[in-house]
């Protein structure tokens, strides 16, 4: 299977969070069943993956009218990657998400089954390979391609990559690495990371067995095929500001002037002098120019509805969005307005400069901001870690050689605490690190891991000699 490498950022499992990349590519995928007599047509309606915007067509070999369509787009599919399967009758259809599966939302589980365009059957992770997350490490998928392939004599990262196995790969091995999931016969044979292969059965969409890859390696060793696949590739339609009026007007220009606002911007200082007013808006953008917001969030002292009527009644500029989409989905395009006389934007500038003051200086003294509990010191950081984070992830921490090697930890669990505990807007923890000189949250949040990593290995008091003479610890 084809190694995607993604640079996105991924919490700690211990940090309960869904993650999405995007591409600056958009794909529409065909796949077709194994005995070629049916196929599916996917066509995503964003650039964002994994995602459900979309729309899906199943089609009968030589009929161009569709057997059924149904609203949801298929990703992260690749002519090698297996995830996506047809059944032989073309009712059904197996997805499976490696990575990044939001196992709270249907369809974004790590397997999601669909008949006739709905979901029939959904499972998650844990629900498949029975790991228990909290104590050991497992992935839905098997995964041994840094251990078998020779990346140098593969050409790996150039054109003229064919991939060679190291000396010594046995036959099992090389198998799992092109077939940890494949179809045959309408079963799906997927092998998780305990190397345990479980089978789907695509006629009713159920989990029907589970076993272990040597138990079953000689059943199917003659039987891992790729799934026919075809993949168009187009530009992602990629808006750095909302699309302009379809006559060519200004859209922020005509929006404000309808509110009897300006537009502001929030980059370099122009505006700095007066309050802005932000809203943002979801939904999508049609070929014909037409908009359909699904959600509005706007400060509250802005008009919602003369928003709305603006986008309602309005074309917009679609050239960006390829022909062969029939529309795009924006998510959380931003607007940024001021007051048009100025002197009132100042004046409302100034005071919001004094309520903001306000609600720092009772941030700075508060226990919770929310509902999550803000540390005091060095010490309830550890403990509130002990409590958030799971015995594995607790365990992977304390067998890294050195502290410095925590730094693995600092854009996720570390953008964690930065965002939660306050590190960026204020709260009583970053009043603790700033008396002791450390004042920007990256070095916070490193102080905080670096120090938990003796914690972890039975080194509880070190934090207490540097809060007594704070210096550098990086």
């Amino acid at each position: 299977m084809k190694q995607i490498y993604l640079a996105i950022v991924i919490l700690l499992h211990a940090v309960s969070a869904h993650a999405q990349a995007t591409s600056s590519a958009v794909e529409i995928i065909t796949t077709y069943s194994q005995n070629g007599q049916f196929y599916l047509k996917s066509i995503p309606f964003d650039n964002k993956f994994p995602s459900l915007p979309g729309k899906t067509f199943v089609y009968q070999k030589g009929n161009p009218i569709p057997l059924y369509e149904f609203n949801r787009g298929f990703d992260s599919v690749d002519e090698d990657s297996n995830n996506l399967i047809l059944s032989n009758n073309g009712e059904l259809i197996f997805y499976a998400i490696f990575w990044d599966a939001d196992e709270s939302v249907e369809g974004l589980k790590s397997v999601t089954i669909y008949k006739r365009g709905a979901i029939a059957k959904s499972y998650t992770e844990a629900e498949i390979t029975g790991c228990d997350e909290t104590k050991e490490r497992c992935n839905l998928l098997y995964s041994n391609y840094e251990a078998v392939v020779d990346k140098t004599k593969s050409n790996w990262g150039t054109r003229n990559y064919k991939k060679v196995f190291k000396q010594g790969i046995d036959e099992e091995e090389k198998f799992l690495n092109d077939f940890p999931i494949f179809n045959f016969a309408d079963k799906v044979y997927l092998t998780d990371s305990k190397k345990n292969v479980h089978i789907f059965d695509l006629k009713d969409g159920s989990l029907s067995a589970s076993q272990s890859f040597e138990s079953v390696f000689g059943q199917i060793k003659d039987k891992g095929k790729f799934v026919q696949t075809n993949i168009q590739r187009f530009d992602a339609p990629i808006f750095l500001d909302f699309p302009n009026l379809k006559n060519g007007a200004n859209v922020y220009q005509n929006l404000a002037a309808q509110l009897g606002m300006k537009p502001a911007s929030i980059i370099g200082t122009k505006d700095d002098p007066y309050k802005i007013y932000r809203f943002t808006v979801s939904g999508y953008i049609f070929q014909n120019g037409s908009v359909e917001i699904e959600k509005i969030e706007a400060d509250k002292q802005l008009p919602k509805e003369k928003i709305l009527a603006f986008f309602e009644l309005n074309k917009f500029d679609t050239k960006l969005i390829p022909k062969e989409f029939e529309k795009w989905y924006f998510d959380k395009e931003y607007f940024y307005l001021r007051k048009s006389d100025d002197r009132i934007a100042r004046q409302e500038k100034q005071q919001e400069k004094i309520e903001q003051s306000k609600e720092l200086q009772k941030r700075l003294i508060a226990e919770k901001i929310g509902d999550i509990y803000i540390p005091k010191d060095l010490g309830e950081c550890f403990v509130e870690l002990d409590k958030l984070l799971k015995d594995v992830d607790k365990k992977e921490m304390q067998t890294l050689p050195k502290r410095e090697d925590m730094i693995k930890y600092h854009m996720g669990l570390g953008m964690w605490m930065r965002n939660n505990w306050g590190l960026w807007g204020g709260s009583r923890l970053q009043k603790y690190f700033a008396d002791r000189k450390i004042n920007h949250p990256d070095n916070m949040s490193s102080v905080v891991l670096y120090f938990y990593h003796d914690w972890l290995n039975g080194r509880k008091e070190t934090w207490k000699n540097w809060e007594k003479n704070p210096k550098d610890v990086f």
